[in-house]
């Protein structure tokens, strides 16, 4: 995709310094003087190269005080999402879906960012702190450097701040965590088994999780010899995250989410719109993709996928 350059017909001239309106860093990013002028637009390194936003979605950000969880938000969107304006509506879905991880959890995430971000074992990480702190999900340069200054205090990075070297007992300690599933590319999806949702799964939840980068598993197409129970069990443990369809209010679904949400793991919620009012009280309470189309389903799906997970191993690597 080309980067977006300023145009004098198009935009309005900010002075010698623009600065980008969601990170607030020096960035070419300027507001357009021609419909639609309520949108800023340009390239900004630290969110991840072209933005295109409306005002009204930067106000939304700043008046909820997140203004980095947008920043973070930004860094993960697809390429294909990048040529769509953000608007007021996607910045509420996206902080409204954008998970609270723990000290613990950016731990591990900055870890692993660090570890991607090396070329080979032994090299210096290419992690810069100016621009690419959002990757850790951290409010800015200081909370990311004290990530990385824990991560050496516990034998996991060597070297001076910025240019830092991931160690054995770094990339094992990345081991551990992709065999516990936290890193792993699967999806286990959970929903009724019947024909009548052949085409929710065919047409939306599986292509959706691919689009994103993720490798599908819904257990009724997946070979195994073991006991069906104990399969259910492993393969959720495998999973990164799970998609549970709450159509027909199976209770095997139920479980399984349940099971997924007690390890900490992020579960997306869907239903067909007409059959929300069936789900459970309990669970009413999450954030539904209440569906009504195939095509409604995936593009949805999609976008929260984005929003919680971030691009799968599937994509980063195919955009290195």
């Amino acid at each position: 995709m080309d980067r977006i350059e300023f145009d004098p017909t198009v935009h309005v001239e900010t002075g010698w310094a623009p600065e980008c309106p969601i990170c607030g860093q020096r960035a070419d990013v300027y507001k357009r003087k021609i419909d639609p002028t309520d949108v800023f637009e340009g390239w900004c390194d630290r969110c991840g190269g072209n933005v295109r936003i409306t005002e009204s979605a930067v106000q939304e950000a700043e008046a909820a005080g997140k203004r980095h969880v947008l920043t973070s938000w930004m860094r993960r969107l697809s390429l294909d999402a990048r040529q769509q304006t953000v608007k007021r509506e996607d910045v509420a879905r996206a902080l409204r879906d954008s998970p609270s991880y723990s000290v613990l959890e950016k731990l591990d995430i900055a870890l692993s960012v660090l570890a991607d971000m090396t070329s080979f074992p032994g090299y210096p990480s290419s992690f810069d702190f100016m621009r690419d702190y959002p990757l850790f999900y951290a409010v800015g340069e200081d909370e990311a450097a004290f990530y990385v200054q824990e991560l050496k205090r516990r034998g996991f990075l060597e070297g001076a701040l910025p240019a830092v070297k991931v160690l054995a007992a770094g990339y094992e300690h990345l081991a551990t965590i992709q065999k516990s599933g936290w890193q792993s590319n699967q999806v286990f999806v959970a929903m009724w088994f019947d024909v009548s949702m052949r085409l929710t799964y065919d047409s939306a939840i599986e292509p959706a999780i691919r689009e994103a980068g993720y490798k599908p598993l819904r257990l009724d197409r997946h070979e195994h010899v073991n006991r069906i129970d104990d399969e259910i069990i492993a393969q959720i443990r495998r999973s990164r995250f799970m998609v549970a369809d709450l159509t027909g209010q199976r209770q095997g679904v139920y479980y399984e989410a349940g099971f997924v949400a007690g390890l900490g793991r992020n579960v997306i919620w869907m239903c067909r719109k007409e059959q929300l009012q069936d789900v459970h009280f309990d669970n009413r309470q999450f954030n539904f993709i209440d569906y009504e189309s195939e095509s409604e389903a995936k593009t949805r799906l999609y976008n929260r996928i984005l929003a919680i997970e971030g691009e799968g191993p599937k994509v980063q690597k195919e955009l290195k």
